[in-house]
């Protein structure tokens, strides 16, 4: 027996996370996928984005091509380690994703300094 929410193991007979307050699901919880974990996540890319469009551009991007990432500054830790104190985006992927995020990081850049198109 296990929390489906905290993953807590739990002997036969409980019927409820104590914690969670949620019902327990039978066998043991399904490990974490190995291959993308925080600690994999190794590679810091500096953009220096800081508009919010721009940004979730990027987000969406990255989410939609799968690759998996954490914002620097997500806590106020984070940020004075990576020294973005303005805003987002510092990132970190994995190593063997570095490549793809930067063509789209790359990308979102390209469409940020595009010059306006003609007026009709």
């Amino acid at each position: 027996m296990y929390c489906p929410e905290c993953l807590t193991e739990y002997r036969d007979g409980f019927v409820e996370c104590a914690d969670c307050h949620v019902p327990l699901k039978n066998g043991l919880p399904e490990p974490e996928p190995a291959d993308h974990t925080g600690e994999n996540l190794d590679v810091l890319i500096r953009t220096g984005f800081s508009d919010p469009l721009t940004i979730g551009l990027a987000k969406t991007l990255l989410e939609e091509a799968g690759i998996p990432f954490f914002e620097m500054n997500q806590n106020p830790t984070a940020r004075q380690e990576s020294g973005n104190m303005i805003g987002w985006l510092d990132i970190r992927v994995p190593r063997d994703r570095e490549a793809e995020a930067r063509e789209i990081l790359q990308s979102v850049e390209a469409l940020k300094t595009a010059p306006p198109p003609p007026e009709p």
